[in-house]
């Protein structure tokens, strides 16, 4: 009988992780462009949110409905509505049709993303997929290493429509590795799918909490009240969904301390990542007074040591076990922050590049740590579920911190008495949070996931 080729699934991907990780980053390159063109001064941002929020939405609902008919199929049809959307982007004439296009690109994300997970979970065992979830995840750090260079490049070369259009091919291939290398078992199928109105309260709650997450910054009260509002349909969500029979989210799973621990640990320790890469450029500039250039290539350590924590994080976790090397990664990441946050303006270049590479290393350690640990406590019938809603944490954690911290940044209302730059209250209260996070972990249960895991079931 004819059996996936798992070398070539690698292969697929990784392609499929990072044309997303490229297309998250790449077109910020192109924004200027796009919004000279197109002509709309609401355009910024516009770009960015339609594809956060659609592939937020689309993620948690792809991962379940692969659970009922098949990660081959739910990956196949994320990865076509994503090659859909990217045409449809470089072909775009007027802002309608790419905000339009930015969300089916974005749906076919949400497809993607949590598939990747789900495939790395059932085609290798919990000892090697360390290894691949560390070389997968590698892909986020490469992106943000080519994607200005190759946005730039074209850019000057070409128009921003090919911005879009490099997607294409990569796609294509990935598409066609999936089609001949993988062989998926007959998945087998609930009596029900969900209904209607589980799906509708869960995006309407995302919808609001991603909306109340993106105006919180500008319009405060605005924000907080739509935030709150989506938590509270969140929360009736929740507890309808531990009624139902056969509900869309992984309910058993997440009722799991442990899962909920590494859950927060992955929301917060992505939201960590995006403040770091966003604030230590801003200091460089405005405190060193170095070219923009020597700001994005301070954050080149942080890739690489991302990378490298990442590819030997399966080691490190069967040597040390998951709750002393959480501690470890929290800790040293805390020891990361809390140095940032004071440090004088003046700190020297290299300095700089030093704390680049640690928190890198720290901080890709920890996203894989937190991502392989919790999705052992899924079960093949819910695995790409409960990959689904990691990957929503990952995403949620990016959104909210991004937008938290440039709060933080603008207002400085926690140390305005202390006249302190905004980066560092930024990286002082991501250090009081990581305090509060090794608090947690230190107090984690130290419990075999699958031996938990089969007290639930």
């Amino acid at each position: 009988m004819y059996k996936t080729n798992t070398k070539w699934m690698v292969s697929a991907i990784y392609l499929a992780t990072l044309v997303t990780a490229i297309e998250s980053t790449i077109v910020v390159t192109a924004t200027r462009s796009i919004v000279s063109d197109l002509g709309s001064a609401n355009l910024t941002s516009l770009i960015f949110a339609t594809y956060l929020f659609s592939s937020a939405l689309a993620t948690p609902i792809f991962g379940r409905l692969a659970d009922n008919y098949g990660k081959k199929r739910i990956f196949q049809i994320g990865l076509l509505l994503f090659l859909l959307g990217t045409i449809l982007c470089g072909f775009s004439i007027s802002s309608w049709m790419l905000f339009g296009s930015r969300v089916i690109q974005g749906i076919g994300a949400g497809g993607i993303m949590p598939m990747t997970f789900a495939l790395i979970g059932e085609l290798f065992d919990i000892s090697t997929r360390g290894k691949i979830m560390g070389l997968n995840n590698s892909a986020w750090g490469i992106a943000s290493l080519i994607a200005p260079l190759i946005g730039g490049l074209i850019l000057k070369q070409l128009t921003w429509h090919w911005i879009f259009f490099i997607n294409v091919p990569i796609v294509l291939i990935v598409l066609l590795i999936v089609q001949i290398s993988y062989k998926e078992k007959r998945p087998q199928t609930i009596s029900q799918k969900g209904t209607f109105h589980q799906y509708t309260y869960l995006i309407a709650g995302l919808l609001l909490l991603l909306s109340g997450i993106q105006l919180f910054s500008t319009y405060f009260l605005l924000g907080t009240v739509i935030l709150i509002a989506g938590l509270f349909v969140l929360l009736f969500f929740y507890r309808q969904e531990k009624k139902e029979h056969d509900p869309i989210l992984p309910i058993s799973t997440m009722t799991i301390y442990d899962f909920s621990l590494l859950t927060i640990c992955v929301f917060l320790i992505n939201g960590a990542l995006i403040g770091f890469q966003v604030y230590l450029p801003m200091w460089i500039q405005t405190e060193l007074h170095l070219s923009p250039t020597s700001a994005g290539l301070a954050l080149l350590p942080s890739s690489l040591f991302f990378i490298l924590g990442s590819y030997y994080s399966g080691k490190l976790l069967n040597r040390f076990g998951q709750k002393l090397l959480l501690q470890l990664i929290v800790g040293g990441a805390l020891l990361g922050f809390l140095s940032l946050s004071v440090l004088p303006g003046n700190t020297g270049y290299m300095v700089l590049l030093i704390f680049s590479s640690l928190l890198g290393f720290f901080i890709g350690t920890g996203v894989t740590i937190s991502v392989i640990t919790a999705q052992a406590y899924a079960t093949q019938q819910n695995l790409s579920t409960v990959s689904g809603f990691i990957t929503l944490c990952r995403t949620l954690g990016q959104s909210f911190m991004v937008t938290f911290l440039g709060v933080i940044n603008q207002r400085i209302f926690l140390l305005k008495h202390l006249q302190l730059a905004g980066y560092h209250s930024v990286y002082l209260t991501i250090s009081i949070i990581f305090i509060l996070l090794l608090f947690l972990v230190s107090h984690r249960p130290t419990v075999n996931p699958h031996e938990q895991k089969n007290e639930v079931s």
